[in-house]
């Protein structure tokens, strides 16, 4: 196996280690944990074979699209979607930490490269990548956040603040 295979191995296999331990203590999310797990191991084979297939320079043509209606897939719920979900349902600070050592090895030179000559890794990598709320190289950043609308003012007529009176200008007057 190459080196770029075995690090993203590493770095997953942890990753899948701490939501074991979570899964254990947490029983009501251990079906999605599991379903998460599964979902990563299937996305690390399907690397391996790409980044194997690379060194010996041996990639399969893409294959083009089909026009067949595809079958619909059984009952089985779908994970969830969006922006940073999976580091957000874990919430560990060691899955925070895997997340960000997955970031430092996308970001290296031999990965880039990687990335420049396979660019059908990016249909493998980018779901995990934005379910953890990390970026792939080249990518914009994500949208910032729209900030929250300010409170409403209290309606509580005990809670407000009486008002003041206008400010009298005084005059004197001289003889």
């Amino acid at each position: 196996m190459h080196l770029i295979a075995t690090i993203f191995r590493a770095i997953l296999t942890d990753f899948q280690k701490v939501m074991a331990t979570i899964a254990a203590k947490d029983r009501p999310h251990a079906e999605l944990l599991v379903r998460i797990h599964c979902h990563i191991n299937r996305t690390m084979v399907r690397f391996e074979r790409l980044v194997t297939h690379w060194r010996n320079s041996t990639l399969p043509k893409p294959r083009t699209p089909s026009t067949t209606v595809r079958a619909k897939r059984l009952n089985t719920p779908r994970l969830p979607t969006g922006y940073a979900w999976l580091i957000r349902s874990v919430d560990h600070y060691n899955a925070r930490c895997h997340a960000s050592q997955l970031q430092h090895f996308l970001a290296t030179p031999e990965f880039i490269q990687f990335l420049a000559e396979v660019p059908r890794a990016n249909r493998i990598l980018r779901p995990l990548t934005k379910s953890l709320g990390i970026q792939m190289p080249g990518d914009p950043p994500p949208p910032m956040p729209k900030p929250a609308p300010p409170p409403k003012p209290a309606k509580n007529p005990w809670l407000s603040l009486p008002s003041l009176p206008e400010p009298v200008a005084l005059t004197v007057e001289r003889p």
